[in-house]
């Protein structure tokens, strides 16, 4: 997406020349800017309609959060941006790449990629430990710290789910290759535990191939088609270590339970 707020506008809002535009998402709009001394993203609200106080209190439970695999949140705030209040959140600013960048450049080892299934899981057991779910896991969505595999930090914190983005509900007849949720988030169903492992074992097997489990880049297909393809488990490459294949394809299963604990999942890592 195209950068919305000008940079003129946020340097008045944030009373600092020291800004950087980082990028433009579905819902937020990141600049890189001090915070208390610390370098820190500001990720800002550009969407209408939303009730601003709930985002915001909701947002809080977040900061719960503390692990190396999970990006911290310092605050969450109201700001006049260009004559409109908009919710604002500051993390830490995470230098290097996000994991779908790396995809793009190339794969990783098999120890990188074992490196990335531990940070991934472990991230996420420590939302889960706070009683949160992701629920919009991707490539996009994971900073590797300095670019290395073995340093993800899980971004966003499930906010997409505070603010409904790219919801199956809103969009019930395609499934494109930027949706990584479970099917049953797909059929319209309460997120769990085993939808952000579902999240992780696609994420695993992009950075293991380059291609998506079930979809090719830039196809849309209907729902139906792509509950029939849940039903039949990918094949990983045998070149991928035994211990990741068989992680990947448990998270893969369409059925739940079938996925495990993220505490089985871990220790099936060698």
């Amino acid at each position: 997406m195209q950068q919305i707020f000008p940079r003129a506008a946020i340097e008045d809002a944030l009373q600092c020349s020291n800004v950087e535009y980082r990028g433009t998402g579905s819902f937020g709009e990141v600049w890189r800017a001090p915070y208390n001394e610390a370098d820190a993203a500001y990720k800002i609200i550009h969407g209408d309609g939303y009730d601003t106080q709930r985002i915001l209190r909701e947002i809080q439970g977040y900061r719960r959060v503390n692990h190396p695999n999970v990006v911290k949140l310092f605050d969450v705030q109201t700001m006049s941006i260009a004559g409109t209040q908009r919710p604002i959140m500051v993390f830490e600013f995470i230098p290097g790449c996000d994991l779908a960048e790396a995809i793009s450049a190339g794969r990783p080892t098999g120890d990188e990629l074992r490196g990335l299934a531990h940070g991934l899981l472990d991230g996420v057991s420590a939302m889960h430990a706070a009683d949160l779910l992701h629920r919009d896991l991707k490539p996009a969505n994971i900073a590797l710290r300095d670019g290395k595999f073995d340093s993800a930090v899980i971004l966003d914190l499930g906010l997409a789910k505070l603010l409904d983005v790219e919801s199956v509900t809103r969009y019930p007849s395609l499934v494109g290759t930027t949706l990584y949720m479970a099917p049953e988030q797909l059929r319209g169903e309460r997120a769990l535990k085993a939808s952000d492992l579902w999240a992780i074992g696609e994420i695993l097997f992009e950075a293991a191939t380059g291609n998506h489990p079930y979809f090719k880049a830039g196809e849309k297909i209907g729902i139906d088609e792509a509950f029939r393809r849940f039903e039949d488990s990918p094949v990983v490459p045998q070149e991928v270590p035994d211990d990741l294949r068989e992680l990947i394809t448990r998270c893969l299963s369409d059925v739940p339970h079938r996925r495990g604990t993220l505490a089985k999942a871990k220790s099936r890592l060698s």
